[in-house]
């Protein structure tokens, strides 16, 4: 006893004791630590048993049937005890218990429901009980395969206050008592948990989580070296990965770091157990009783400051209460009432705040406990209230709090903007934020939907060493299905770069392909036609909250009218926006501003590049253009890769409806050829360009002349355009001939002159920038205030899916949000 490291204690959690299997495994790890250690092993109750007795008491208080539920508590503790004997292995410990507790508790819980009401003392008896079985059964386990095992109960853990159901235990005074009931020869002391003996012998409960309390206390008081708390986890995460997939254990945390950890939320360990640990030094290692291999995590007083911060915990079931009023500025000991009142309830207090003014003050408080918390302030206020000094004190039900750790960032600047950062860029509103002197935490209430959300974008913002890019593709055609497909090719690419690009949904006109995690693109297409579930616009917008995606992008791979439309709204909600749909920069000059207005003011980012010239940098060079001050005097270009084609094999002698054919098979028309031979989209693509300028137009404002008269093509079915346009090709013959003649050929031109907007054929020198264009190529011709005799001319590819879905996956890339460095 006197050679610390050579005493330790281990505490089995009730998810270590579920089964047979759990105590065998529990049994397995308590015997690897024998040779070089005496060992205290402090239990909790079978799995699922105190809750079972909670029910029996509860339902018999109601005047129910409390015996069924304490049937089923004894029933699986008898089911292990069976499950042994059927091996032959004897439990005169936990066998002669078991069938004592069986009529006590019986007689006790029908008592209660005679009474309808439990006295705490009576209740700290019942609840104690499944400890009390646990560890005679791993006495008994422990004997049989031969070990020097001893029980004891908890009468070595004197109490220091005389609460039934949450105990102190005076350490001082349970040093000398242990010492002198640890036997000489004694490999190992089992005691349950959860519960000590007061001066008169009566069972006094250590609290919630107990058990815990009870290991860290005896450590302290037996002086170990080391104490061990064995769960079915790794240990502390730096989130819980039930809700972030991407979560890592942590090696070491600090006393006060485990505490913040704990007290918000992180089941890992009891916050109460850690007071005693920390004021004695003794270092606390969590375990996982299933994987005794992995080496947990370490708390203890040295934990390195290698990260800025430690985790990231949730709370969920919390209230908020705040009491507001004028009469509350320059009252002296309004926060001692409040705590005195809530107090006297035994109600502990989360967090609480106070505006700087003194105007209100905010606390938290658990759900179960709301309602006695109200009637409490209610109470202790009523003169106030009663003469309007205070409002009517307002509660929030169903609220989470979630809190930033971590010891290191009080040596940093602005952590505190990148949690709140994170949180709103998940869509979620903070309603409190409360942070302690230390700076070892940052604590913000949220609802209690929105927790899950604000963690997962939390933990993005603070441990990805990678840049994160979310992405939803809506529209998985010809350009959609192309990127995809570079997505895949450039994965290795993206990887080097540290960029970590996550499709998560998928959608085509009828269906939505959503993904927890992140998709497979090996296989999305089989996967959306197969699990893809019909959509509206609400299903993509929930994607961002249900996710917790911290910097979400849409990319609209449509030529979908109404989803241009819905554009503000998107960005509202917090994506960016990634558009190959021409059709929102092209609508009324009032929504084109809406959307720049929005992005703006969301701080969202709305990139069109592949509107107008598919891959090449057109929008971007004339928006450094105009931000350099320089000014648009005169353009002309080729802006249709369509036409492109189309006019490049009409030069060739080839008829029109032949050229167009082509151009079709090839991929190079819209969906539906009209659009191009319209000379609207032409149109759509000069307008976004007079606008990127500063012209305010309308596309009214923009005189088309159509590639073919759309009285002739323009009633017909799809599938007999070219048929129609036969009839075409004898005329188009004539016009080439006609331009040839004078040294020109026919191209289809967009023209910006003198503030007017034009898209026409044009015969132009076979010599100009524009003469030379041809087979898909888009040129643009720049003439500004410096860039002039000589214009600045851009030209390449300006359609096909490669060079478009090349175009879309460079402006995902410009979306990209930086993580903090750890």
């Amino acid at each position: 006893m006197s050679d610390r490291k050579k005493l330790l204690v281990q505490k089995f959690g009730g998810t270590s004791l579920a089964d047979l299997s759990g105590f065998d495994a529990s049994v397995s790890v308590i015997t690897r630590y024998t040779d070089e250690n005496r060992v205290i092993v402090v239990l909790s109750a079978v799995k699922g048993v105190t809750d079972l007795l909670l029910a029996a008491i509860d339902t018999a208080v109601e005047g129910g049937n409390g015996a069924e539920h304490l049937y089923e508590a004894l029933a699986s503790e008898r089911v292990i005890i069976d499950e042994l004997a059927k091996q032959g292995v004897a439990t005169p410990l936990s066998s002669d218990f078991l069938s004592e507790q069986q009529s006590t508790l019986t007689r006790r819980v029908e008592g209660i429901r005679l009474l309808g009401q439990c006295p705490d003392k009576t209740r700290a008896r019942i609840l104690a009980s499944g400890e009390g079985f646990s560890s005679r059964l791993m006495v008994d386990l422990l004997q049989h395969r031969g070990f020097r095992a001893q029980w004891s109960d908890t009468d070595v853990l004197p109490l220091a206050n005389e609460d039934w159901l949450d105990s102190l235990v005076d350490i001082e005074a349970a040093a000398p008592l242990l010492k002198k009931r640890l036997e000489d020869d004694t490999q190992i002391m089992v005691l349950p948990g959860f519960y000590g003996r007061n001066a008169s012998g009566e069972i006094q409960l250590l609290g919630r989580n107990g058990t815990d309390y009870s290991a860290a206390a005896i450590a302290a008081a037996a002086g170990a070296g080391l104490c061990q708390i064995w769960k079915d986890v790794d240990g502390f995460f730096t989130a819980d990965p039930r809700i972030v997939s991407n979560a890592r254990c942590l090696d070491e945390v600090s006393y006060d770091e485990a505490m913040e950890l704990t007290y918000f939320g992180a089941k890992v360990i009891s916050a109460k157990a850690l007071t005693p640990l920390a004021a004695n030094n003794i270092p606390c290692e969590v375990r996982n009783t299933y994987d005794p291999s992995k080496p947990g995590t370490l708390v203890h007083s040295e934990a390195r400051r290698t990260h800025v911060v430690r985790g990231i915990s949730h709370l969920h079931d919390v209230a908020s209460i705040t009491l507001q009023g004028g009469g509350l500025r320059g009252r002296v000991g309004i926060a001692r009432r409040v705590m005195e009142a809530l107090a006297s309830e035994s109600i502990s207090i989360l967090l609480i705040v106070q505006s700087s003014s003194e105007y209100s003050i905010t606390l938290c408080v658990r759900r179960a406990d709301e309602t006695k918390a109200r009637k409490a302030l209610n109470e202790e206020f009523h003169f106030e209230r009663l003469h309007g000094l205070i409002e009517e004190i307002a509660v929030q039900t169903d609220r989470a709090v979630v809190s930033l750790v971590g010891e290191g960032m009080k040596h940093y600047r602005g952590i505190a903007a990148r949690f709140l950062t994170a949180i709103s860029s998940a869509g979620v509103n903070v309603e409190v934020i409360a942070q302690g002197s230390t700076e070892c935490a940052i604590a913000v209430v949220v609802k209690g939907e929105d927790a899950q959300p604000a963690t997962r974008a939390c933990h993005t913002a603070f441990f990805s060493h990678s840049t994160h890019i979310d992405v939803i593709l809506l529209g998985c055609g010809n350009v959609g299905g192309e990127l995809l497909e570079q997505f895949q090719r450039q994965a290795d690419s993206l990887i080097e770069h540290h960029m970590d690009l996550r499709v998560r949904a998928i959608a085509n006109s009828e269906k939505l392909l959503v993904s927890d995690d992140v998709l497979d693109l090996a296989g999305w297409r089989q996967d959306l036609e197969e699990k893809g579930q019909p959509w509206t616009l609400e299903d993509v917008i929930d994607i961002r909250k249900k996710l917790g995606l911290l910097n979400p992008t849409i990319i609209d791979c449509t030529t979908d009218e109404g989803l241009a439309g819905e554009y503000v709204r998107l960005l509202s909600n917090g994506f960016n926006l990634v558009v190959a749909n021409k059709k929102a920069n092209t609508q009324d000059f009032a929504y084109y501003r809406d959307i720049r207005d929005t992005a703006a003011r969301n701080f969202r980012k709305f990139l069109y590049e592949t509107n107008v010239g598919a891959g090449l940098p057109v929008i971007d060079t004339m928006q450094s253009l105009i931000r350099s001050g320089d000014e648009l005097e005169t353009f002309e270009g080729i802006l249709s890769g369509s036409l492109s084609m189309i006019f490049g094999l009409l030069e060739d002698g080839m008829p029109l409806s032949k050229a167009v054919a082509e151009a079709m098979q090839l991929g190079f028309t819209e969906p539906d050829p009209r659009d191009d031979l319209s000379g609207m989209d032409v149109a759509r693509k000069l307008l976004i360009i007079a606008r990127e300028v500063g012209m305010q137009l309308e596309l009214d404002d923009i005189v088309v002349e159509p590639v073919v008269p759309m009285e002739q093509v323009g009633h017909v079915d799809r599938a007999e355009l070219i048929g129609a346009l036969e009839a075409l090709d004898g005329s188009f013959a004539s016009k080439i001939t006609a331009a040839e003649a004078e040294g020109k050929v026919l191209r289809y031109v967009g023209r910006i002159e003198n503030d007017s907007c034009r898209v026409a054929i044009e015969a132009v020198p076979s010599h100009k920038p524009l003469g030379a264009i041809r087979d898909g190529e888009n040129a643009l011709v720049l003439f500004t205030h410096y860039y002039q005799p000589i214009p600045l001319v851009l030209r390449g590819y300006g359609a096909g899916a490669a060079v478009t879905a090349s175009g879309v996956f460079g402006d995902i890339l410009r979306t990209v949000w930086r993580p903090l460095d750890s």
